[in-house]
């Protein structure tokens, strides 16, 4: 079926297709307003209706042939200019269905044992703070893509907060990567995460800040935490929205949050003599 034909009989069909690339243009334009790019969407809208006006004029009065091509190669060379302007985020949606890894195991912890791993994490955080030592620790519940995991160094170690401070000394060839934890299992050290491109982020905030905002935004099951390298200063990542100035005890309720962890009173559960 030719675009005349196309057009010329209209039914449910077509009208539902229409809608379809009405959706998928609507996808598009919140994807450039999301990054501050409205100009660039209007421009990239405004190039395709007026590709879209001379296919039916070309199809209706067999005319424009050349026009109908000029705008097929702009539309073809804006592509190529989006595809390098956003590479990073086509690479973070990329990372959203990754493969995860399939030799990654699955350890089942009691929650006397998820206490220890968040107790041992929280003093390593603190030791960090208290020498000014950076670092970057990514909580899963489920397996990250293999592209994040294979950029470290597999390790599949029982956490603890010397082994985590001595991963983040300035002196470990791991210490500037993000320390990924699964469980109360250390999964792999020294790995690059993808750096979030929101423009509108505190300047303050440094590669490590950056990197934990954008795993969260691309995952957002996973909690980061950020020690600054400069101040001390703990800070917590989630859903793409960072909290700083976190202390020791804010942070042990937020990984117990995070692990689902079910404190039970012991006074309370005592039965009362009679």
């Amino acid at each position: 079926m030719g675009f005349k034909e196309y057009l010329s009989n209209i039914n449910i069909f077509i009208i539902f297709d229409l809608l379809a690339a009405a959706a998928v243009g609507v996808v598009i334009f919140t994807f450039f307003y999301r990054k501050n790019s409205v100009r660039l969407a209007v421009i990239v809208g405004g190039v395709f209706l007026l590709y879209l006006a001379v296919s039916v004029l070309n199809a209706f009065f067999g005319i424009l042939y050349i026009a109908k091509a000029a705008a097929l190669f702009v539309i073809f060379f804006m592509s190529l200019i989006v595809a390098v302007a956003y590479q990073s985020e086509f690479k973070s949606m990329l990372a959203r269905i990754g493969k995860p890894l399939e030799h990654e195991q699955s350890y089942r912890s009691s929650d006397d044992e998820l206490l220890k791993t968040v107790s041992e994490i929280v003093k390593a955080a603190q030791k960090c703070s208290k020498n000014d030592i950076g670092a970057l620790i990514v909580f899963t519940q489920t397996a990250l893509p293999e592209i994040i995991i294979n950029s470290g160094v597999i390790l599949n170690a029982v956490i603890s907060a010397p082994l985590i401070e001595s991963i983040f000394n300035k002196y470990c060839p791991l210490h500037d990567g993000a320390l990924i934890i699964k469980g109360n299992r250390l999964i792999a050290a020294g790995c690059f995460l993808q750096i979030s491109q929101e423009v509108k982020l505190d300047k303050e905030l440094g590669t490590r800040h950056r990197a934990a905002i954008g795993i969260t935004e691309i995952r957002p099951d996973v909690l980061a935490v950020v020690v600054s390298e400069e101040t001390g200063i703990i800070s917590i990542a989630r859903k793409g929205q960072i909290k700083r100035y976190i202390t020791s005890e804010i942070l042990q309720q937020e990984l117990e949050a995070f692990y689902g962890i079910t404190r039970i009173p012991f006074l309370a559960e005592r039965p009362r003599r009679k």
